[in-house]
C-alpha cells in the first residue's frame, strides 16, 4: 500500500515524534501518579490495621481471650462493611471469623482473596497457641487504578489523536507550499527568470523564506541580464574593429604600396591593441572580483599619487586647453598601488575623454568623518541621473551609437578596484559636471 506523500513529509514526522514524546511523559507521569498514590494507600492500610491490632491486643491483655473474641464480633456486628477483616486461629488449627490462612510467622504478609485481590495481613502470635490475624482487601487500590487506566484512555489518547490529526493538515499545507515552490524553480529552470513565489500573508517564516528567495531571485535575473548584454556588447565592440584589422590586412595583401602598406599596418597594429586593451580590462576585472593580488597591498599616499597622476595627465590637459586642479589634505590608505593608479587614471581619462575641451578636473584626496577619501570632478556634461548606477556596468556607454573612442570598461574597472580595497565609489551629479568620489 502506497504511504500518502504528506504523511512522509518532515512536517508530519516531527508532529508523530512530538505526539510519541508527548505520549511517553503522560505515561511517565501517569506511571509515577499512581505508584505514588499506591503506596500512599497502602501505607494508609497498614496504619488503620497495625492501630486496630494495638486496640484489640489492649483488650486482650487487660481482659483476656473472650474479651478478644467479644471485641471482634462487637465491631463486626458495628460495622459490617468494614474493608478489615479478623482472624483467630486456636491451637488446633480452628479459625474463627475470616477463614483465613494465617502465616506461620508472625509479622506483615500478602496474601490472594478468594475474588482474586490482595490482602494485606499483620499476624500476632497469642498465649496459649492462639494466632490473631488483621488484614485488609486492596481491592480499593484495584479501582484506583482501572479509573486511572481509564482516564489516561479519555483524555490523552484523544489528544494524542488531535496532534496526529493536526500533524497530518499541517503537512498538507506544507506540501502545498513545497509544490508551489517546485514548480517556480521548474519554470525558472526551464528560462522563465521573471517567475516569482507568492507569500502568504501570514508573515511566517516560511513568507521570510520566500521573501529571501524572491531576492535572490531578483539579484539573478539582474546577472544573467547583464550577463546577456556584456555577451552581446562585446561581440559588437569586437566585431567593428577586428572586421577593420581585416579590411586593413586585404589592402596590404591586395599588395599596396611600401608607404600606404606601412600605414595600413600601424593602422591594424593600433585596432588590434585596442581590442587586447578591452581583454585586458576584462580580464582584471574577474581577477579583482575574484579577490586577487592581495599579496601587494601596501600603505598608499594618496597626496603622492594625486601628485603622479597630475604630472601623467597635464600635457594631455594642455592640448586640449582643460585645466587640473590639485586639492591635496595628508591621507593614506592601505593598498595596491599599481591598482589605486590605475583607478584614478580612469577617472581622469573619463572626464577628459567625454566631455569637450576646455573642462576643469579637480584632483582631491584628503579624510572625512573619519574616512579617507579621493575625489575626481569636472565641469562638463555630466550623465543623465537615470544612468548613474548603469554606467558602473562592463560596456556601459551613454553613446549606444557606440562612435567615440573607448569600451565602456573604464568606469566598471574602477569600481572593481574600489570594490576590491572595500571602499565605496559614489557618482553624484554637480549643478555642472561630475563628481567621482571614493570612500575608503
Amino acid at each position: 500500500m502506497t504511504v500518502p506523500r504528506y504523511l512522509r513529509t518532515a512536517g508530519f514526522r516531527m508532529t508523530a515524534l512530538a505526539a510519541a514524546l508527548f505520549l511517553l511523559s503522560m505515561s511517565a507521569v501517569a506511571a509515577f501518579f499512581y505508584l505514588s498514590v499506591r503506596e500512599d494507600m497502602e501505607g494508609q492500610l497498614r496504619s488503620q490495621i497495625s492501630i486496630e491490632t494495638r486496640q484489640l491486643l489492649g483488650d486482650y491483655a487487660d481482659d483476656g481471650l473472650d474479651e478478644l473474641r467479644h471485641d471482634i464480633s462487637e465491631r463486626l456486628e458495628r460495622n459490617p462493611g468494614t474493608r478489615l477483616r479478623y482472624t483467630l486461629k486456636s491451637p488446633a488449627g480452628m479459625a474463627l471469623f475470616d477463614r483465613l490462612s494465617l502465616p506461620d510467622e508472625p509479622g506483615w504478609s500478602r496474601m490472594k482473596s478468594g475474588s482474586g485481590t490482595d490482602i494485606i495481613l499483620l499476624t500476632t502470635e497469642l498465649d496459649q497457641g492462639y494466632w490473631l490475624g488483621v488484614a485488609a482487601d486492596t481491592e480499593t487500590i484495584g479501582d484506583m487504578a482501572a479509573a486511572l487506566r481509564h482516564g489516561f484512555l479519555v483524555v490523552v489518547m484523544p489528544m494524542i489523536a488531535l496532534a496526529i490529526f493536526a500533524g497530518a493538515v499541517l503537512s498538507h499545507r506544507f506540501l502545498a507550499r513545497v509544490e508551489r515552490l517546485k514548480r517556480t524553480a521548474d519554470l525558472i529552470g526551464k528560462g522563465t527568470l521573471s517567475a516569482r513565489l507568492d507569500p502568504s500573508g501570514s508573515g511566517d517564516d516560511f513568507d521570510g523564506l520566500i521573501d529571501t528567495i524572491n531576492r535572490m531571485l531578483d539579484r539573478i535575473e539582474e546577472l544573467v541580464h547583464d550577463l546577456r548584454h556584456v555577451s552581446a556588447n562585446i561581440a559588437h565592440d569586437l566585431r567593428s574593429p577586428l572586421g577593420r584589422v581585416r579590411q586593413r590586412l586585404e589592402a596590404i595583401v591586395a599588395g599596396q604600396g611600401a608607404a600606404d602598406m606601412q600605414e595600413t599596418a600601424n593602422e591594424a597594429i593600433v585596432l588590434l591593441d585596442d581590442t587586447l586593451e578591452t581583454f585586458s580590462a576584462i580580464l582584471q576585472i574577474a581577477e579583482l572580483e575574484a579577490g586577487g593580488a592581495r599579496a601587494t597591498d601596501t600603505e598608499v599616499d594618496l597626496a603622492s599619487l594625486l601628485d603622479e597622476i597630475a604630472q601623467i595627465y597635464e600635457p594631455v590637459a594642455a592640448e586640449r586647453a582643460d585645466e587640473l586642479v590639485l586639492r591635496r589634505q595628508p591621507a593614506s590608505v592601505y593598498g595596491n598601488k599599481a591598482l589605486l593608479t590605475q583607478m584614478l587614471a580612469n577617472l581622469v581619462e573619463n572626464a577628459i575623454r567625454h566631455n569637450a575641451n576646455g573642462i576643469q578636473i579637480s584632483l582631491e584626496c584628503g579624510t572625512e568623518g573619519g574616512r579617507g577619501f579621493v575625489r575626481v570632478a569636472d565641469n562638463g556634461s555630466g550623465i543623465p541621473d537615470s544612468e548613474l548606477a548603469a554606467v558602473l556596468k562592463p560596456f556601459r556607454r551613454l553613446d549606444t551609437s557606440r562612435s567615440t573612442r573607448g569600451n565602456g570598461l573604464g568606469l566598471s574597472l574602477a569600481s572593481s578596484i574600489a570594490s576590491y580595497h572595500r571602499a565605496r565609489l559614489d557618482l553624484k551629479n554637480l549643478p555642472i559636471g561630475l563628481e567621482v568620489t571614493v570612500w575608503f
